[in-house]
């Protein structure tokens, strides 16, 4: 009969096997372009019958991530990840130099396909954060951005301060805001691109 500590041993090996078999923890994701752009709010043209309003269209501030992953597991889909935005305006009104961070929660997401996820600050949120008169400088963002699955990170990218130590989107000495930072899904450009972005859970 095997002694306890080899059947210790070999349980362990079992249960980290057990842990892994999924291929979740070996889940990898490769995050190909942060892209920062200014945009107008879209305009869609109503059905007969309705009234136009003309209004002025306002400017946005899109954060928009390329990304990849993939895994051993079985089958074409990975049946969720993370997608988490950090944001840092430098050029804020003191009063909102601050974090912006939002998480998006992604599900089945296709394998080894080039994939979109995005946020953006509204023109209030502009407003609030630049000021009335400021024309808003897309290059004046620091963006970082975290992809996790099963409690782990698999992928991460930043447009700058890339060698920080600590990165600087893990600080805890800066005031943190995580409900600026919207979602595509709640803004109106939800309906544009659609297939090219992730489909996410709330």
């Amino acid at each position: 009969m095997p002694r306890l500590p080899v059947l210790l041993a070999t349980a362990s090996a079992f249960v980290l096997g057990a842990d892994l078999a999924p291929g979740q923890r070996k889940l990898k994701a490769d995050i190909k372009d942060i892209a920062v752009d200014s945009t107008k709010s879209p305009e869609f043209q109503p059905g007969s019958g309705v009234k136009l309003q003309r209004d002025k269209r306002r400017d946005w501030l899109q954060i928009d991530v390329t990304f990849k992953a993939d895994s051993p597991s079985k089958g074409d889909f990975i049946d969720a990840l993370e997608v988490r935005f950090f944001v840092l305006p430098k050029s804020a009104r003191p009063e909102y130099k601050k974090l912006f961070s939002a998480t998006l929660k992604h599900v089945d997401v296709l394998k080894d396909t080039e994939l979109h996820s995005a946020v953006y600050l509204s023109p209030n949120a502009l407003h609030r954060i630049y000021g009335r008169s400021v024309s808003v400088n897309p290059r004046d963002l620091w963006v970082a951005v975290e992809i996790h699955a099963g409690g782990e990170m698999v992928g991460w990218d930043a447009t700058d301060g890339k060698s920080a130590k600590p990165p600087w989107w893990r600080r805890t000495d800066v005031p943190k805001d995580s409900n600026t930072l919207r979602p595509k899904h709640k803004t109106p450009f939800a309906i544009l691109w659609y297939d090219a972005y992730a489909e996410v859970r709330e």
